[in-house]
């Protein structure tokens, strides 16, 4: 298949959401999708060849926050599994990271077979309620992906992806209940002590080759946060130490010519966090890296 061939058009889907955030962050996130839009996205995107359709922001109801943000997933996984089988390539902005649970939830209703996951994060994300030290739900949506956790985000129509074929590359801060409960499905972590002994090139090509081998689609939900905050400062939950936003945007050249590519999501901008920019920069720079 030809590089053309495989230049779906772009459908950007900006989530308007911070209901998984902590209560002091949610009023950042639900406005880092929009801010991206104003910083450049769609033309970046264009810039890299693609045609790109931008549909209106997705909002929560008004609805007590664990029934808003259950519902506004359900409306993004039908969005996402529309683009789907329109055609079209998703991307996912967001807001904070709980709308993965609806994000992969509609991009693997198409795929006749397994899904892989490349989830690239300074956190790991797989709290249950019941373990959460926070009770935000931006720290749950792999669990809930997984099929554990509350009902509502785990019976989100759709397949789950399948453990054995995702990775999480960039981890530096999480507790002993998530790493247990990856370790026990066969998730595939990979930390930052792992990337400094290897490099993050190697890391990248170990981690792809896993979700990408032996399934029929694969996604990347990428989290802002990996990147170390001297790089990226706009983040609600900043982790030192992570990768440089340099390396990180060059690991990740050129993957949307991958005609098994289902999915991209880019979450957790907080423009009031953000200092002249940066992150918001970095943003555009690994969509332009993405899609090039």
């Amino acid at each position: 298949m030809s590089e053309a061939e495989v230049r779906k058009p772009l459908r950007i889907l900006p989530v308007a959401c911070g209901l998984g955030a902590p209560p002091w962050a949610a009023a950042g996130c639900a406005t880092g999708a929009e801010a991206l839009l104003s910083a450049g996205m769609a033309q970046v995107a264009k810039s890299q060849g693609r045609t790109v359709r931008l549909s209106p922001p997705l909002r929560p109801p008004r609805l007590p926050r664990q029934e808003a943000l259950a519902h506004l997933c359900r409306e993004l996984a039908d969005r996402v599994s529309a683009a789907l089988e329109a055609g079209e390539l998703p991307l996912v902005l967001g807001g904070d990271h709980a709308i993965a649970a609806g994000t992969w939830r509609g991009a693997a209703r198409p795929t006749a077979g397994p899904f892989g996951l490349l989830w690239i994060d300074a956190h790991m994300d797989a709290h249950r309620p019941e373990d959460s030290p926070s009770g935000n739900w931006h720290g749950m949506p792999l669990a809930s992906l997984l099929g554990s956790g509350a009902v509502d985000f785990t019976a989100i129509p759709g397949p789950s992806p399948d453990p054995a074929h995702i990775c999480i590359v960039g981890v530096r801060s999480y507790e002993s209940a998530e790493l247990a409960y990856l370790c026990g499905r066969h998730v595939r972590i990979f930390g930052m002590s792992e990337i400094g002994r290897k490099g993050l090139p190697q890391v990248m090509h170990e981690a792809l080759n896993r979700v990408r081998q032996g399934t029929r689609a694969w996604g990347l939900s990428l989290d802002l946060d990996a990147v170390d905050p001297s790089d990226s400062p706009g983040v609600s939950t900043p982790a030192a130490h992570g990768v440089t936003g340099a390396e990180l945007v060059a690991a990740l050249g050129g993957l949307a010519r991958s005609p098994e590519l289902a999915a991209l999501e880019l979450v957790e901008y907080n423009p009031e966090r953000d200092e002249n920019q940066r992150s918001a920069l970095l943003a555009l720079s690994l969509a332009a890296s993405i899609l090039r």
